[in-house]
């Protein structure tokens, strides 16, 4: 309550971001199904999707498979959006990893290699610190990629999201990316036990493109109590990566 004028005037809940719009994708390194590299459609679905934040996987950095393009530089300027790489191994002459776009400004950021098996391709978490316009606090946010084979590498990647988490208690959390997973799995169910995961209750197939029939892509929030989900949906799009993004509307209560 506040006192106005003599007057009891109740306190009103305000949201501290009225809603924020994440979307996942991993890009196939910008190679769509017909095998064309083109940039332009990655940038097309992320510009209608309207997203806050954009967590990106299977990126190229000058790499000479994507003929030494600068694809952060290349989306950023296309969606108009703030972009971020985070380096997961050097890869055919240049650099392979994760990403983020934001609509905003990044205040702090690292990249930490989750542990591998031996042999296993190198796996990463890009984290950062981001301000959105709109929103009263600084959020974390976490994008990733695991492993496709090894379920110990997947049960490190969930143990590594969460320990950088805890390591920042006071800050509302995000972390989306290509678990490799179904919704059964335990690396999953292990971080649903501190994290709302988008669209639990139905059933969100990403993959493969053509025919989705399993959700191996993710975004999720914490703590699962100051968020609420608005909405969640696989978009249309079938030909410029070999995945369907995923879009989430959430709003910090």
């Amino acid at each position: 309550m506040r006192f106005l004028l003599g007057l009891v005037v109740p306190m009103l809940a305000v949201a501290a971001c009225k809603e924020v719009r994440v979307l996942t994708y991993n890009i196939h390194h910008g190679e769509g199904i017909d095998g064309r590299f083109d940039l332009a459609r990655i940038a097309k679905v992320i510009r209608q999707s309207r997203a806050d934040i954009v967590a990106l996987q299977e990126v190229d950095q000058r790499t000479k498979r994507n003929g030494g393009v600068d694809t952060l530089a290349t989306l950023g300027e296309m969606t108009k959006r703030r972009p971020l790489f985070g380096k997961s191994m050097t890869f055919d002459g240049g650099e392979y990893g994760n990403a983020l776009l934001i609509r905003g400004t990044i205040e702090r950021h690292s990249v930490h290699a989750i542990p591998a098996s031996f042999g296993r391709e190198p796996r990463s978490i890009l984290r950062a610190e981001v301000r959105l316009r709109g929103c009263k606090y600084p959020l974390l946010v976490m994008a990733t990629h695991w492993d496709h084979e090894s379920q110990v590498d997947r049960m490190a990647g969930a143990e590594l999201a969460n320990r950088l988490a805890n390591e920042s208690p006071n800050l509302p959390a995000l972390l989306a990316g290509d678990f490799n997973a179904n919704p059964a799995n335990p690396a999953v169910k292990m971080l649903s036990g501190t994290w709302m995961i988008s669209g639990a209750a139905v059933p969100l197939h990403t993959y493969p493109v053509a025919a989705p029939k399993v959700q191996i892509d993710y975004i999720l929030a914490r703590p699962g109590s100051a968020w609420t989900l608005r909405g969640a949906q696989v978009l249309p799009e079938i030909l410029a990566s070999d995945h369907r993004p995923l879009l989430a509307r959430l709003r910090l209560n």
